[in-house]
């Protein structure tokens, strides 16, 4: 498999102080398996016992961290928080229904892969990874989008006249504006377009620009970077 839109990645991987041994459980997969799957993807890596500094960091497109190296289920390690806050990182090695994924990923997590996942999975999630997308359940990516327009419409009452739901961003577009309104709201790129009287395509256009000016990744970070932007509405 070659590198996704021609870019290589460059990995660091954080082991176990203790080397990885397959369990009892045949499905466990062990670190120089999960090594081997992301090698596969044509991304190079770096295995080391300690965490890289913030400033090391930077080398690196992902930052994969073997859960076993932390003893923790609920608050994310500091050291992990402040990675997490300057690079992607993703967590690997994972038991199932232990760790809190909705909290990981408003933690800014970049993804977390599980012992019992099947191959194929591993590597479906690795590409997704490349794209720049995150990788957690579907059901958790769900229920963070609706807690945070819940949040967000309860907070911010918009009108429904489009034009009035413009929002105050620094280099965005008035009609850039108008579609985080929009977006803010649940709306569909179809929704967009109809209520917008423009393509889907279009829609498709102004998003991966405002995307690129917000630095968000994906409709949840979007909202969740914007939401305190929006005016209140009395």
């Amino acid at each position: 498999m070659g590198p996704i839109n021609g870019v290589k990645f460059n990995a660091f991987f954080l082991i176990n102080s203790a080397e990885n041994k397959i369990t009892e459980n045949a499905l466990h997969h062990s670190t120089l398996q999960f090594t081997d799957l992301v090698k596969t993807c044509d991304i190079d890596i770096i295995s080391a016992k300690n965490l890289p500094s913030i400033d090391q960091s930077k080398d690196f497109d992902l930052i994969f961290i073997d859960v076993d190296s932390f003893n923790f289920t609920d608050d994310i390690p500091c050291e992990i928080q402040r990675l997490a806050n300057s690079t992607r990182v993703v967590l690997f090695n994972a038991i199932d229904n232990i760790y809190h994924e909705k909290k990981l990923l408003i933690s800014n997590i970049a993804g977390i892969f599980y012992r019992k996942d099947p191959l194929d999975m591993i590597l479906r999630g690795i590409t997704k990874l490349q794209k720049n997308e995150r990788w957690f359940k579907r059901k958790t990516m769900n229920s963070a989008l609706s807690e945070l327009l819940i949040k967000v419409n309860k907070s911010n009452q918009l009108p429904d006249n489009s034009q009035q739901q413009s929002i105050s961003l620094p280099s965005l577009t008035r009609r850039e504006n108008t579609i985080i309104g929009l977006v803010s709201r649940g709306a569909k790129n179809q929704e967009i377009a109809d209520q917008l009287h423009i393509s889907p395509n279009t829609v498709k256009t102004h998003l991966y620009s405002i995307f690129r000016k917000t630095s968000s990744r994906n409709r949840i970070e979007l909202i969740s970077r914007t939401q305190h932007f929006i005016p209140t509405i009395n």
